[in-house]
Order: structure tokens, then C-alpha cells, then sequence
């Protein structure tokens, strides 16, 4: 069976849902190919990952409606929180300014992380001041690198990347499977073809440079489906994963992989006054002169269980399938969790998903942290109608970022679009 569409969107984890509507708003034909599936079952958690949702200065209401169409968020009262070794720093209470203060920490780099300041007049030249002091500006730093897909040493991160909007409201949730269905069923009730348990076989090409079909196998549709634009929002080492005679094609030099990446433990704690007083999210920092890596910086998460808790560090990714190197990092959580709640009693619950499972079942991490120096490689598509989307692209995993670029894929597609129905109307007339 032959199938058209003028853009087609491969997907995972929800990527592109908001531009997949879009498109379809501006009556352009497309369809969505989502194949969460063959990137092995990981637990909602995993799929949601330990950053939550920083409100955007700007949000338009489609935007909303697709960060919202999942489960519901739960505002952080006090913004978000570090727990620093002289106590919490909340972003978002009346003693946010003291605490800033009191951790010396500039002034005007404050200024320029909060709300509406985006067009900080002297941004450039606060990042350069803040790479060359970094114990007064170390929350610039923070914000450029936790949550970064690309890993710098934290005293020159302020040079790179893009700053999470700490300052912001700031939102978490608890992720369930139910939850994840209700952003298909969103994308459907925008009348966007969604294809699920389908597989991606091979490409067809009008040009050298141009890709002019792709060949799926699924219970929906099977056949060659014709395609004009192709929107491609896997990392090279998922496409290697998922579809590898594609990605062979896509991306030639083979899959990038990454330096680090982001795991989840799960612990078990004691009732005690310091516990109880957690909020639901924390970013612990042990140490803040030292590496932002391991349990030195670790994501502290409230869950629907009320004595278990989700913590999130960053590890080299060579190290993720390593059961005894797990093990080791789970004892060294537990030893920064009985100083900092010394009568909660941590034990682990589970171990990340890595511990139970082998690369060829659950395949690359969803949370990849890049090296330095890879910007033009994780960029690199040699087809003229193939946008990249994902990871490898994305300076940082907010929803912002993401919206960033999947508004830079939309407008140029409306402009090729136009374009095309300008040419064509063109050609009936003569």
C-alpha cells in the first residue's frame, strides 16, 4: 500500500508532539511515528526525568496545552531549592535574597537569571566575569549546567549552553503511564495521524541529498509512504538502536555517545522531622567547588509513596551497565543521605534501570550529557529535507528548549510550505 504525507515525524518519549499539532493547524498533511516502543519499557520515571518544568517567560497557548496534557504538575511554593551544606536555598521566598547574599553571590548575576531579563543588556559580559569568579557567580554556573546536554567543568559552564530559568515558577510531577496515553490521545484529538506499533524499515530517495519516501511495517499501515519533509527526533544512538540500516544513511560517521548521563535510584526513608520537611524536589550539592557529577550533585524527588524517594545522579555512561559501580554510588547516596538526615535510616529500594537490564533491552539513556567540542557533529545531516530534533540537538532538556527548536522546525516548514502552494497555483494558471 503506497501512503503520502507531506511531513513526517518520527518521535520518541513525546518529542514533537507540539509541532506535529501545529503543522496540522496550518493544514499541512502529517504524521507522527512514535517509536517509544522499541527503545525497551522503562518506568514513567525514567521517561520523565529529574528536571521538572521551569514556566517560560513567554508560552503560547498551545504550548500550554501540551505540557499540560500529560499528568498534572505540582507547583514548588518555594521555587526551586538547592540544599547546600549551610541549608536550603529556595528561589522563590521571602528569604531568597538573604540566602543569595549570605552564599555571596553577585547581585547583578542574579539579576540576569531572573524572569524577563532575557535581554539582559550586559549579559555576554556577566557570563565572562562570572568564568573568572566563580565562588561569587556559582549560580550561573548551575544554571547553565544542570540540566546542560553537554558537560563543562562548573567554572566555566556560564560561557556555554543556556541558563535554566531558576528564578521562574517552577513545577514537578508524578509521571504515570496513564499519563504518557493522554498526550497520544491529545495529539489524536488534534486530528494528527499517529502511528505507535510500527517499524521504521528503510528510505527511498529523489536525490543524493533529498530523502522522497520511507518504508514502515506496522498494524496500522504498511508500504512505502511518500514524503516530502522529513522531521527526525532520535539521537544518532537511538536511530542506531531502533532502525539501523536508516541510520547507517542518517548519520554515517555512526552514533555519538555520550560522556555522561543521568540515572535514577530509588530509596526508602525513615519518618523523621528532616524528611518530612523536604519539599518535593531538591537539588542536593554536596560540595559546590567540586565536580557537578555523581552524588556530589544529586536530585532529591518526592513520589506517590510516601517513604520513597527518587534520587538522580549523573555518571559516566560507560559505567551504566557496571552492577558493581552502581552498587558503589547507591553506598556513597546513603552516606550523603545519613549526614544530611542522619535519623532517616536510607536503605535502597532499587537500583537504576541498568542494574536489572542490558543495553540490548532497554538501549540508550534518555538523558544523554554530551562532551565538549561536539557541536557541529551533533548538528552534522547531510539531507536537504531532514530537520534534527532531540538530545543531540537541545542545549538543555526544558520544555523551553524544546519549544525553541521545534518553533525554528515549524517556521521553516510553513515557509517551505507556502512556498510550495505558491509554485503550484503558479503552475495551474499556466
Amino acid at each position: 500500500m503506497d501512503l503520502n504525507t507531506s511531513v513526517l515525524i518520527v518521535s520518541a518519549y513525546g518529542r514533537g508532539y507540539w509541532l506535529a499539532a501545529e503543522l496540522q493547524r496550518e493544514n499541512i498533511p502529517v504524521v507522527l511515528i512514535d517509536v517509544t516502543s522499541k527503545l525497551g519499557v522503562w518506568p514513567p520515571e525514567d521517561v520523565e526525568g529529574p528536571f521538572g518544568f521551569f514556566s517560560p517567560d513567554n508560552m503560547t497557548d498551545t504550548q500550554g496545552e501540551r505540557v499540560f496534557s500529560e499528568d498534572p504538575f505540582e507547583s514548588v511554593d518555594q521555587g526551586f531549592t538547592l540544599w547546600l551544606n549551610d541549608g536550603p536555598l529556595e528561589l522563590k521566598s521571602s528569604l531568597t535574597q538573604y540566602r543569595l547574599d549570605k552564599n555571596n553571590q553577585n547581585k547583578e548575576v542574579c539579576d540576569s537569571l531572573m524572569s524577563g531579563k532575557l535581554g539582559y543588556k550586559n549579559l555576554a559580559g556577566i557570563q565572562k566575569w562570572a568564568s573568572e569568579n566563580f565562588t561569587q557567580s556559582w549560580i550561573m554556573h548551575l544554571a547553565h549546567q544542570w540540566g546542560s546536554t553537554t558537560y563543562v567543568p562548573s567554572a566555566r559552564a556560564s560561557l556555554t549552553g543556556k541558563a535554566l530559568k531558576l528564578m521562574n515558577s517552577f513545577s514537578v510531577r508524578k509521571a504515570t503511564r496513564a499519563g504518557q496515553q493522554k498526550s497520544i490521545d491529545w495529539l489524536k484529538q488534534k486530528n494528527v495521524e499517529v502511528h505507535q506499533q510500527t517499524e521504521i524499515l528503510d528510505l527511498s530517495f529523489k536525490t543524493k541529498k533529498a530523502i522522497s519516501g520511507v518504508e514502515i511495517h506496522g498494524e496500522q499501515r504498511s508500504g512505502l509512504m511518500h514524503v516530502e519533509q522529513v522531521v527526525w527526533m532520535l539521537s544518532s544512538e537511538e536511530s542506531y538502536f531502533v532502525a539501523p540500516k536508516i541510520a547507517k544513511r542518517l548519520f554515517p560517521e555512526g552514533a555519538l555517545e555520550p560522556e555522561w548521563c543521568w540515572v535514577r535510584y530509588r530509596m526508602k526513608m525513615s519518618a523523621c522531622p528532616e524528611r518530612d520537611a523536604l519539599p518535593i524536589h531538591v537539588l542536593l550539592i554536596d560540595q559546590i567547588t567540586s565536580p557537578w557529577t555523581h552524588q556530589n550533585l544529586l536530585v532529591v524527588q518526592r513520589t506517590a509513596i510516601e517513604d520513597q524517594f527518587d534520587m538522580w545522579i549523573r555518571i559516566p555512561n560507560v559505567q551504566r551497565f557496571n552492577k558493581e559501580y552502581l552498587r558503589i554510588r547507591g553506598e556513597k547516596l546513603m552516606d550523603i543521605l545519613r549526614e544530611r538526615l542522619p535519623l532517616s535510616l536510607p536503605e535502597i529500594q532499587s537500583y537504576p534501570q541498568e542494574f536489572y537490564y542490558t543495553y540490548s533491552q532497554i538501549g540508550p539513556s534518555s538523558f544523554p550529557v554530551y562532551a565538549e567540542g561536539l557541536e557541529a557533529r551533533r548538528r552534522k545531516m547531510s539531507f536537504n529535507n531532514v530537520f534534527l530534533d532531540g538530545a543531540e540537538i537541545w542545549k538543555n532538556f526544558s520544555w523551553d528548549d524544546q519549544f525553541e527548536n521545534q518553533t525554528l522546525i515549524r517556521d521553516s516548514l510553513m515557509k517551505w510550505w507556502k512556498l510550495l502552494q505558491q509554485r503550484k497555483e503558479k503552475e495551474r494558471r499556466d
